[in-house]
């Protein structure tokens, strides 16, 4: 191996054009021997921001001396040379180098790119999450300083290079052949590796092959269907069911820990007798009453005695996990039932082996393409399931590139499938799961989906579990939602391609020498009528998004906020003379849309009829332009709903991010309750919605009519748990209300020192991101140099891989929004602390909370508050998950103690040990709190 350099930089901000380098840190060594360092603090003649010298400990004082960056970089350039350079997202370091000419022609190496594709499951893709994945060394007091970041990032590129000299050598072949034609910084290390195993005959560890088929059928007994309504049923016996549960019964001989909680009891005895009479029932189940298993031991055993299936939704990942890795395994233990369980999820959430195969044809054609591609190669060595969430897959670009290899085409049959890979598309071994399974587990998002576009995906069923059902609302929003920006329109266009490239280019190929020569010359013409129509789509369709940002230009004239601005397109914004504009231009959109669509249409029909005419190699053609035909199509069917044809049960606004200024076209039904009461209460024979947090202020009107569930009966069970002994409740009383000068500084303040004091284990939870990120830059340095970790949201990592790194740590802070207002399970000492930054209203100004807002009289003690209340108590919830579970909960929001709504959250929650005092005290309490 060559001589490397790797490299870091430390700067005052994120422009290389505006900030300025303050540090400079690079290793050169070969193989493992480090053969000399680089290591400078360089004066930018500037004062350097607060946020990086908290962040890197680099202050104005430390750089005063510091030479300026002309006299550093010829020295940095003599020391690099014509080495290759690693550093992780090189290109941004390069960037503020190459300003001065510098390694323009250097081969460039990014870990980032090396491990997103080698560690296809890890959580999270920052340098120093990478180093703890592979158990490098971590100093906590060097972090963010250039010299020990590029030390971590040479032992992170040599445990890479190993795993990738492991892999098989016909995938490093196939990465490397994929990658020739781009500029891909992932590229050289595999090449390396390929010349090395050519010129040394060097065998790989040993490892399943690539080539072909990715996924191998597992054995497994073959079960018929279940029936979703048996024509004779036999009711529970309610006493024998619940005998399970109780002091001596089977669940108190296998767990040894086991503890008999008469809640749980009664939640089983209602499930039990709502399966067996046919009822539907609201159950509140306060933490710790194990409302899982109170579901599952009836439904199961409703099952087994009626040869039928009982649905189970979730919201979450991580509770579908339990049940089906866990909860059921168990079950099936203790009780010795032979109860068969399966998750299905939606097609998009599966691999689909046919559309990879097509997609390794043809190649990926940007670097974005090409790391999705060798990284899902390497997770197939590993991972038979073929599902989504066991592979990380960060931004938008790399999800969309997923949703073109995922099973996400309903044109293709599980003849199709079976033909191309045997019976192991990992889609269709799910779904014949699924048909015969006891106990299915969906999410919320599939429930209400499939249900409305017709039952295409579950089995048909009769009885249902819905847990975490306080989430149902949002996930079926979610789920029948409709987004579109100008980059997703020209996209869809785009991929249409033409005589030689995209989706009309393969279909022509692969009709060639199939059709006789006039023939072929008649689809030629068609193809290339396509193609033009498409672009002549595509520039029409400037006009038309032009005019919608013209109007959005006017609407939100002299905002500069830092969120995205959203307008609702309700009846009086359709009759300004702006939004006439928008009709016109639609026009010629729609216009053109239909012949374009029909000439699709003409497409796959004849590519239809000669496969159906036994020209099998049509197969992949035919599904791309079907995929595409309805893709396109569904695209029209919304715009032409969102311009002119809105429906009343439908919400519409245009939105405007405010760093790039993108512009989306956004959907989302009113009122899902209509369709809750639809397709499940009305449908369905036994319905059960149970969650922690279904009441607000001790009612269920709320909830009841959110999900149509007026005639439901409902049922609230409350905690086994001690909270006046196991929970502090922390109001500080000098703290300023949200919308005070000082309340952001306070917060941050407060939050360090409570974390010092505490040594992290610390869950905040913010209702913004922009908040979250700017405590997080004010405390992140410090705590790092301390050894406390501060893990943030929404860089990158899914919620449950940030969990499960913020669980294994010693010392750790966790900021979350959103998901982490629930679903955090962590018992015991990991998890002490609780801070909850501001009361969880929802924005007044968003459009879907407005619309719905205007169906009540009293919007805000009818709407806002009860959803607040409903959250607020999610949140509260994330701290004590075990009888023996001791901690803290703090409320930095003034308002639960100012406005006379705020007794309202504290009468929510359980009964806590309270104490109102000023933010100084706070460390002392917790520490003495937590012993």
């Amino acid at each position: 191996m060559p001589t490397l350099v790797a490299l870091d930089l430390e700067t005052t901000g994120l422009n290389p054009h505006k900030d300025a380098i303050i540090e400079i840190g690079a290793i050169r060594f070969n193989e493992r021997r480090v053969e000399d360092e680089f290591s400078v603090l360089v004066n930018p003649g500037r004062s350097i921001p607060s946020f990086i010298q908290n962040l890197t400990g680099i202050s104005d004082e430390m750089v005063h001396a510091a030479p300026p960056l002309g006299e550093v970089l010829p020295k940095l350039e003599a020391f690099v040379g014509n080495a290759p350079i690693i550093g992780h997202n090189i290109r941004f370091d390069l960037g503020f180098l190459q300003r001065y000419g510098l390694f323009e022609l250097n081969e460039i190496i990014d870990t980032y790119e090396l491990a997103a594709v080698l560690l296809p499951s890890a959580s999270r893709y920052k340098l120093g999450s990478i180093a703890q994945a592979l158990n490098l060394p971590i100093r906590p007091k060097d972090a963010h300083r250039a010299l020990a970041d590029a030390e971590m990032t040479q032992g992170i590129f040599a445990r890479l290079y190993e795993i990738a000299e492991s892999l098989p050598l016909d995938l490093i072949a196939e990465i490397v052949r994929q990658s020739e034609p781009l500029d891909w910084d992932g590229a050289w290390v595999f090449r390396q590796i390929l010349r090395a195993r050519s010129r040394n005959g060097i065998q790989p560890k040993h490892a399943r092959s690539v080539s072909g088929n990715l996924f191998e059928e597992t054995p497994a007994e073959r079960f018929p269907p279940l029936q979703a309504a048996p024509e004779s049923l036999y009711p529970l016996d309610i006493e024998e069911t619940a005998s399970v549960l109780e002091p001596g019964g089977p669940f108190a001989a296998y767990f040894e820990a086991y503890e008999h909680r008469s809640e749980q009891v009664e939640m089983l005895r209602v499930i039990a007798d709502a399966l067996s009479e046919g009822r539907h029932w609201l159950i509140e189940a306060g933490t710790g009453v194990g409302k899982s298993f109170a579901y599952l031991i009836p439904a199961a055993k409703w099952a087994l005695q009626n040869n039928t299936r009982v649905v189970v939704s979730t919201n979450t990942i991580n509770l579908q996990d339990q049940l089906i890795r866990k909860d059921i395994p168990d079950l099936r233990a203790a009780l010795g039932w032979e109860v068969r369980a399966a998750v299905l999820k939606g097609r998009a959430n599966y691999l689909c082996p046919r559309r990879l195969e097509a997609f390794r044809r043809h190649g990926p054609r940007t670097k974005e393409e090409m790391r999705v591609l060798a990284k899902i190669l390497v997770w197939q060595l590993e991972n038979q399931s073929g599902d989504r969430a066991e592979i990380t897959l960060t931004g938008p670009v790399e999800k969309e590139i997923w949703r073109r290899v995922s099973a996400e085409d309903d044109a293709c049959t599980a003849d199709m499938c079976v033909r191309h890979t045997g019976g192991s598309c990992p889609f269709y071994r799910a779904r014949q799961a699924a048909q015969s399974a006891h106990l299915l587990i969906v999410n919320h998002a599939l429930l209400l989906a499939d249900s409305v576009s017709g039952s295409h995906v579950l089995p048909e069923y009769d009885y249902l579990i819905v847990d975490e059902a306080h989430h149902l609302e949002s996930a079926t929003t979610n789920a029948l939602s409709f987004r579109l920006s100008r980059s997703d329109f020209d996209r869809a266009l785009k991929e249409l391609g033409g005589e030689k490239s995209g989706v009309l280019g393969r279909l022509l190929s692969s009709v060639r020498g199939i059709l006789s020569p006039a023939d072929f010359a008649l689809f030629a013409q068609r193809v290339e009528r396509a193609s033009t129509t498409a672009f002549r789509l595509q520039n029409s369709g400037k006009d038309f998004f032009a005019a919608i940002s013209d109007f959005a230009d006017s609407e939100r004239e002299g905002y500069s906020g830092p969120y995205a601005w959203q307008a609702r397109i309700s009846h009086s914004k359709r009759k300004l003379p702006m939004w006439e504009a928008i009709e016109a231009a639609w026009e010629g959109v729609s216009a053109t849309f239909e012949i374009l669509l029909n000439l699709l249409r003409e497409l796959h029909q004849g590519a239809s009829e000669l496969y159906e005419g036994g020209h099998e190699s049509l197969e992949d053609g035919m599904s791309d332009i079907g995929n595409a035909y309805r893709h396109l199509n569904e695209i029209r069917e919304h715009l032409n709903n969102f311009i002119v044809s809105p429906s009343s049960d439908t919400v519409y606004w245009i939105e405007v991010r405010p760093n790039d200024g993108k512009l989306t076209l956004q959907t989302a039904p009113l009122h899902v309750g209509a369709l809750v009461q639809k397709y499940l209460w009305h449908e369905k024979r036994s319905v059960i919605l149970t969650s922690a947090t279904l009441t607000a202020h001790g009612s269920f009107d709320y909830i009841r009519n959110t999900l149509g569930a007026e005639d439901t009966e409902t049922l609230a069970l409350g905690s086994p748990f001690d909270y006046e002994t196991s929970t502090l409740l922390y109001l500080p009383s000098d703290i300023p209300e949200p919308n005070q000068r000082g309340y952001h500084q306070a917060i941050e303040h407060a939050l360090l020192n409570l974390c010092r004091a505490t040594g992290g284990r610390t869950l905040a939870l913010f209702t913004s991101y922009t908040q979250l990120r700017r405590v997080s830059r004010a405390i992140s340095g410090a705590l790092a140099r301390e050894g406390i970790q501060v893990y943030e949201q929404g860089e990158g990592a899914s919620p449950n891989a940030l969990l499960e790194t913020f669980r294994e740590a010693e010392q750790a802070v966790l900021l979350g929004t959103r998901s982490f207002w629930e679903g955090v399970d962590i018992p015991g000492e990991a998890l002490s602390v609780v801070a909850i930054a501001k009361l969880p209203f929802d924005v007044p100004s968003d459009p879907l909370i407005s619309a719905r807002s205007e169906l009540y009289e009293d919007s805000f003690s009818e709407y806002y508050l009860p959803e607040a209340i409903l959250k607020f108590r999610q949140g509260f919830g994330r701290l004590i998950r075990a009888q023996s579970d001791r901690g803290i909960v703090v409320i930095f929001d003034k308002r639960v103690q100012s406005k006379r709504y705020g007794r309202l959250f504290i009468e929510s929650l359980p009964r806590c040990t309270v104490r109102v005092a000023p933010l100084n005290e706070l460390p002392h309490a917790a520490a003495q709190w937590l012993g």
